[in-house]
């Protein structure tokens, strides 16, 4: 065997042009294949939400009038005097709601013969989909959004980038927050006429991160489909995993596109006075992620506490013990 040292193989720029335009492939692939699984999953049943009589069925449980109801649908409910704190509630209550029936489907699933085994791993994820979805025109609407979804023989690639910029959020893509901002000035909420005036999609702010996102969602639903496959194996175990990761996943990303949505001011409410009753609504009633977070660290410190505890009494113990034995 030779004692001289291996040289390092050189990467020629060809060779990185290469790999740079096998990427590129590779991810025009992930966002075709997304296009036309986002396009299905939106056309599915109990997909669309209706938003007048969603609004008109969460408004009436605040006691709402019939007029003032009918101008929430109008126009917005913070313009119809619903308070902030209010539409936090409704929409605790609907991402509760939807996650918890998200799971239950997801676990349902995960139990052999409870569907066709050939169907229970896209049923499985699609799901998943459906209910965030679901999950984001209910928000949207509380919060002074138009409706996402018309006519749903018609859904475009269009129709799937606006629902590509809430998943973009909700998973927590690089710049999708600050893109909702613009995406909603664009394209959604500037529609309180019916029809929006079409754009090259390439020419909206929001595209590089719905591109990102549609790539990232088709690399997911691939690993997600193997890995409840997997969960699959144990029946009762597999269930219980299966809807355990969706209600985690899916209560924490809708909360994530909650805070994000709330904070934005609705149309023909001026942005001062709106980000007041923001402020003032946070004081008096936190926000919902700033609430968990609150949790999280109170936990984690009652953990500590009791571990230290625990600690202290086995020592004392110990101690006891010992002097006992010498005694």
């Amino acid at each position: 065997m030779s004692g001289a040292a291996l040289e390092p193989a050189s990467v020629t720029s060809e060779g990185l042009e290469g790999i740079e335009a096998e990427l590129v492939s590779q991810q025009a692939d992930a966002e075709k294949y997304t296009i036309v699984f986002l396009s299905k999953v939106i056309r599915l049943r109990g997909v669309k939400i209706d938003r007048e009589q969603f609004l008109s069925q969460e408004l009436r449980k605040l006691g709402l009038s019939d007029a003032q109801i009918e101008q929430a649908i109008a126009s917005t409910p913070v313009q119809a005097c619903v308070g902030l704190i209010d539409l936090d509630v409704l929409a605790r209550k609907s991402i509760d709601f939807e996650t918890r029936k998200s799971a239950g489907m997801s676990f349902a699933t995960g139990l052999p013969g409870g569907f066709a085994m050939l169907a229970t791993v896209p049923a499985d994820v699609t799901q998943y989909y459906v209910h965030a979805f679901r999950i984001s025109q209910k928000l949207a609407f509380l919060y002074g959004w138009r409706d996402l979804l018309d006519d749903l023989d018609e859904v475009d690639d269009e129709t799937v980038g606006k629902f590509a910029v809430f998943l973009g959020v909700m998973m927590g893509v690089a710049g999708a927050s600050a893109s909702l901002g613009s995406f909603a000035q664009q394209v959604a909420r500037p529609a309180l006429q019916k029809q929006i005036t079409k754009q090259a999609l390439a020419k909206n702010a929001w595209y590089p991160v719905m591109k990102r996102t549609l790539a990232l969602i088709g690399v997911k639903v691939t690993k997600d489909s193997f890995a409840k496959t997997v969960t699959k194996a144990v029946p009762l175990v597999g269930g219980v995993i299966s809807g355990g990761m969706t209600l985690v996943a899916l209560k924490s990303q809708a909360r994530r596109l909650h805070e994000h949505l709330r904070e934005l001011p609705p149309p023909g409410v001026d942005a001062a006075d709106y980000g007041a009753a923001l402020a003032a609504a946070d004081v008096e009633a936190p926000s919902p992620v700033r609430v968990t977070a609150q949790n999280a660290v109170e936990g984690a410190q009652s953990a500590a506490a009791a571990a230290a505890g625990r600690a202290t009494g086995a020592a004392r113990s110990l101690l006891q013990r010992g002097r006992e034995r010498l005694g």
